[in-house]
């Protein structure tokens, strides 16, 4: 007899056991060591044309085509010879990333440079270690400076009054420099260097009739809905003037925006500061030079506020007001977290209560659409699901993940009575099967708690 009540007070141990273990989050359940990458990889579909869709716009920049390029020394362009754009770029003989405020154009030392319109001297000298031997002339009729970096040489001094074509100086590599090459910038002041330059290519004179292209090459949305969007911007020699990339995200079934990021190279807007990665847009600028006839970038927009399923148009626009647009569709194919802590509890009644924690939407995040719980007399892997187990109806709605959730299913049920259950979300993604959970009877109810 003694040894009865102990097996049996044993017995009830482990039931009270099992029902406080019910109540407390599993640390190791499926997702929790994953990281939220490997949780929202999501499928996409291009539309609208990859890598993208021309957008008809005027195909000449013509605000100041009264200017001549500064080694030419006439309007026709330079480009042939520029080592570096404006904008990001990646030096590849420093191994760094930097925000390119001109235009690098290679020439051999004590090549002519010229002055590219009529103005006077501002400054003249080492303006800094870095910039070298410097000329500022400031062009009154257009309100704005060009400057000359890294001469050999100078022809001028400070206050001369110079007329468009006039030698200013001498192409050399003075400075901060490992070549031969005229750093050539168009500021809109003396001062608030280097947030006041342009891009020169809006000012020198040269055909532009198209944009650069696009191509999203990739999508990804994190459980809380923070897609990222990875664009390769490609532009020619002959197009160097990528001024604005632009990505806007739309709730896939209504339409509405869900956000509008943009970087403006020309405003400096996200790369004032010169670093890789601003305000979640990453920059990575491939290695460009005069042997180089493409100029490829790929931008990471990865701080987006987004759904599982979206719809994404990226854009490209260059100086012209050319632009290039791609369409995506984002597919949600991740689904709702595996429950691996079902619990049944048969009451006196006869009844049922299941407890478990209940799946997100993605993983444990956000909230599941709905649930499919069924019951069989044997214990139910996948096959027993399909074939043997009854569907209950009128599961509860699903609570927001992580929480834990609870159902009374009324009896009696014959014994014995096992239950699992799936989740799915708004996409139709199932969940994986739950554990098979048999129900067995509470004892010492006081000690568990509610």
């Amino acid at each position: 007899m003694l040894k009865q009540l102990k097996n049996f007070m044993l017995s009830g141990l482990i039931a009270a056991m099992l029902a406080l273990i019910a109540f407390t989050p599993l640390a190791s359940s499926a997702y929790a060591n994953q990281s939220p990458w490997l949780m929202g990889r999501t499928a996409f579909r291009l539309s609208g044309g990859n890598p993208g869709t021309a957008v008809s716009h005027p195909a000449q920049f013509t605000a100041v085509n009264a200017l001549i390029w500064p080694l030419s020394g006439s309007s026709a362009p330079d480009t042939d010879r520029i080592s570096s754009p404006f904008g990001p770029r990646w030096q590849a003989s420093q191994n760094r990333y930097d925000y390119h405020p001109g235009l690098d154009i290679a020439a051999p030392q004590g090549t002519p440079v010229y002055a590219v319109a009529d103005g006077i001297v501002t400054k003249r000298g080492w303006l800094s270690t870095s910039s070298g031997l410097t000329v500022l002339v400031y062009h009154p009729s257009l309100n704005l400076y060009s400057a000359y970096l890294h001469l050999s040489a100078t022809a001028v001094n400070v206050n001369d009054t110079v007329t468009q074509g006039q030698v200013i100086g001498e192409v050399g590599n003075t400075g901060t420099t490992e070549f031969m090459h005229l750093h050539f910038e168009i500021r809109l002041s003396a001062s608030s260097y280097p947030t006041s330059t342009r891009n020169p290519l809006g000012y020198l004179p040269r055909p532009d009739l198209t944009a650069p292209t696009i191509a999203i090459t990739n999508l990804q949305s994190d459980p809380v809905y923070s897609p990222t969007v990875s664009l390769l911007i490609t532009a020619t020699r002959a197009e160097l003037d990528v001024n604005q990339i632009r990505v806007r995200l739309y709730d896939r079934a209504s339409g509405a925006l869900l956000d509008n990021q943009f970087v403006d190279f020309n405003q400096r807007l996200h790369t004032g500061d010169d670093t890789l990665d601003k305000d979640g847009i990453q920059l990575r600028p491939s290695h460009f030079s005069t042997a180089t006839q493409t100029y490829q970038l790929t931008a990471n927009f990865y701080n987006l506020s987004g759904q599982d399923a979206f719809t994404v148009t990226a854009e490209v626009e260059d100086l012209a007001g050319h632009i290039n647009t791609v369409t995506a569709v984002a597919d949600d194919l991740t689904p709702p977290g595996q429950v691996t802590d079902l619990l049944a509890l048969s009451r006196s009644d006869g009844s049922v209560e299941l407890r478990w924690t209940a799946p997100g939407d993605s993983g444990f995040v956000s909230q599941a659409a709905a649930y499919d719980i069924r019951s069989s007399n044997e214990p139910i892997n996948s096959f027993v699901w399909d074939i043997n187990a009854t569907p209950l109806s009128s599961p509860p709605a699903p609570i927001p993940g992580s929480g834990r959730q609870s159902w009374i299913i009324p009896g009696p049920f014959s014994e014995p009575v096992y239950f699992a259950l799936r989740a799915t979300d708004t996409e139709g993604n199932l969940s994986l099967l739950s554990n098979s959970a048999r129900a067995q009877t509470r004892l010492f109810l006081p000690l568990i708690a509610k």
